[in-house]
């Protein structure tokens, strides 16, 4: 059963970094994307309530945020996946 544990770390670790890299380089527009649907939720909220003024898009809805957030898991990725390793091979 430990070594379940490790291979899910391994395999937790080489997502994160694939979905890091995703986010952070904008591959096939999934920040554009997504900024986009927030955008329009937002939008739908303002005229829901009656709200006429321009819609404001609060920092943690923009793509560079967003990008951050993606930079930022790419090395907790690698780090997640190098711990899983470290600990697979320390059990051989």
């Amino acid at each position: 059963m430990p070594i379940m544990i490790d291979i899910l770390f391994i395999v937790a670790g080489v997502a994160a970094v694939a979905f890091g890299i995703a986010i952070a380089f904008n591959i096939r527009g999934v920040v554009t994307r997504k900024v986009a649907r927030n955008y329009k939720k937002l939008e739908l909220i303002h005229q829901a309530n009656g709200r006429l003024d321009p819609v404001f898009v609060p920092f943690f809805g923009t793509a560079g945020y967003l990008r951050f957030l993606g930079v930022i898991l790419i090395p907790s990725g690698l780090l997640m996946a190098l711990a899983g390793s470290v600990l697979f091979s320390h059990r051989m």
